[in-house]
């Protein structure tokens, strides 16, 4: 399963990561560790 996050930059912008994993638990949690400091998941959405 592959998951893509709608994330916030620190100067306001948007952008996107994927991350993928057997279970829907699995994919979230491996995009959540793709987060830099000072970004922000707002959104997350099924491929």
């Amino acid at each position: 399963m592959i998951l893509i996050g709608t994330i916030t930059n620190p100067d306001g912008s948007y952008g996107h990561i994927e991350a993928e994993g057997n279970t829907y638990e699995e994919a979230r949690e491996n995009l959540y560790a793709l987060l830099e400091d000072g970004k922000n998941l707002i959104a997350i959405r099924k491929d």
